[in-house]
């Protein structure tokens, strides 16, 4: 299914010095854009006005029709206007192929009203939308705000602006459904499709026509009964697996590990320097003179969000890849562990509501437990002690002796259905035994 967003955006273009570009200075560069854009769409209506009279002549002298490939070097007309328009204008390449390839397509639908008399050829107005191929549109996710990169320009041109990257607006999101759609589109649960980028005359601001397409047919093959057991903790962040399968999925905690180190080494260091900072920031206070070091807590809380879009997107993808229809994980507001503040801090209630919102994307549903014992019970005979567990990494039962990876047991132990009545009456049977045995 294709649908399209409208989106308003705010210019936030700098130079490679890193200075603000003027809007106006942005706003007189796509003007032109759309002027070129008009000049290639009307060049592609004359090249094919012009190649149907030339195949009309030639069937009534040879009574075949001519070949395109033979007569331009190209299998259509769009393969030769591009060639015309490459070098001629300074549009994009893949957005300039989208363009000429729209008008072939039109053209053919309405050439035969033309022959016929009943339209006349169309001739294309200056203020064009300009044409955008997917790929010369990038997402950008910062600070809680949704911004877009667009490839407007060759590269030859683009160097002429002294631009530190392609054309980069804030996208004004004003409400919930457009915000779930960019999302969608940065998690790549939904494909973004050639767009179209558009002045509004009305408001005075550049918009973009954003079209975006998804597939449910994942849907129908997915088992609500069979569950996957998401287990989120300190020493890897997230261990899921299907209740009775070895196969399992594991993100370790490397890349965080990895990423405090860097951060915490960064902020010391940076902390150091300010005890011989330069004249700005003397005589104005503590908080002046830290404050780039304080300003890593943005660089966290930027990684955080995309390392948890980038961990449930790939959870996402193995609970469809197993056939789950069905996500089971712990009700957990925070990790508890006095060992790592750096992981306590980490926002495992983000995590999980972005695996939530994307479960539901495609069709899966997502049922939270309560976080007893989970844990510490053997998922081979349910036997439930403390002691299973001797340290983060370790599971070990004492009962039965089965051994196994502290966090693959306890995700085998949450993809159990109702396993919360389960460990309830685990623990009474436990009970039941140890008085039994006192008694004797």
């Amino acid at each position: 299914m294709v649908k399209v967003v409208k989106i308003h955006l705010i210019s936030e273009q700098f130079d490679k010095a890193g200075n603000r570009i003027d809007y106006e200075e942005v706003n007189k560069i796509l003007w032109e854009l759309q002027k070129q854009t008009r000049e290639a769409k009307n060049k592609t209506v004359q090249l094919l006005w012009e190649w149907n009279n030339f195949s009309s002549d030639y069937v009534k002298a040879s009574g075949i029709y001519p070949k395109a490939k033979d007569i331009f070097g190209y299998s259509s007309v769009h393969g030769q206007a591009n060639k015309e328009l490459r070098t001629k204008l300074a549009l994009n390449s893949s957005n300039l192929s989208t363009t000429t390839m729209d008008v072939c397509k039109n053209f053919n639908t309405y050439k035969k009203e033309v022959w016929k008399g009943k339209r006349s050829v169309p001739s294309y107005k200056s203020d064009q939308p300009l044409d955008l191929h997917k790929d010369s549109i990038k997402l950008i996710y910062e600070n809680n705000e949704f911004y877009v990169r667009l490839a407007l320009l060759k590269k030859a041109e683009f160097a002429k602006y002294g631009f530190k990257d392609g054309f980069r607006f804030k996208m004004q999101v004003k409400d919930n459904s457009t915000k779930t759609i960019l999302e969608r589109c940065f998690d790549e649960v939904y494909k973004i499709n050639a767009s179209k980028l558009l002045y509004d005359q009305k408001k005075k601001k550049w918009k973009l026509n954003l079209s975006y397409s998804f597939d449910n047919k994942n849907i129908s093959e997915l088992d609500k009964e069979k569950i996957l057991g998401v287990d989120v903790g300190v020493n890897c962040p997230l261990v899921a697996s299907v209740f009775g399968d070895r196969d399992r999925f594991i993100i370790k905690g490397g890349e965080i590990e990895k990423f405090r180190k860097s951060v915490e080494a960064r902020r010391r260091s940076m902390l150091e320097q300010t005890k011989y900072c330069g004249d700005g920031r003397i005589g104005h206070g503590r908080k002046k003179r830290t404050e780039p070091a304080l300003n890593i807590g943005d660089k966290i809380a930027r990684f955080r969000d995309t390392t948890n879009h980038k961990y449930s997107r790939a959870l996402i993808e193995y609970a469809v890849k197993k056939g789950c229809g069905t996500i089971q994980m712990e009700k957990l507001t925070g990790i508890t562990s006095k060992s790592d503040r750096f992981l306590k801090d980490w926002t495992y209630y983000d995590l999980q509501t972005k695996i939530e919102n994307k479960a539901k994307e495609v069709g899966i549903n997502v049922v939270y437990i309560a976080p007893k014992y989970t844990s510490q019970r053997c998922s081979k005979c349910g036997y439930i002690h403390k002691d299973n567990r001797p340290n983060q990494a370790k599971f070990r039962c004492l009962e039965c002796d089965f051994e196994s990876n502290a966090d693959y047991n306890a995700s085998q132990n949450i993809g159990i259905k109702n396993i919360d009545k389960i460990i309830e009456k685990d623990l009474q049977k436990q009970e039941s035994e140890v008085q039994v045995n006192e008694n004797k």
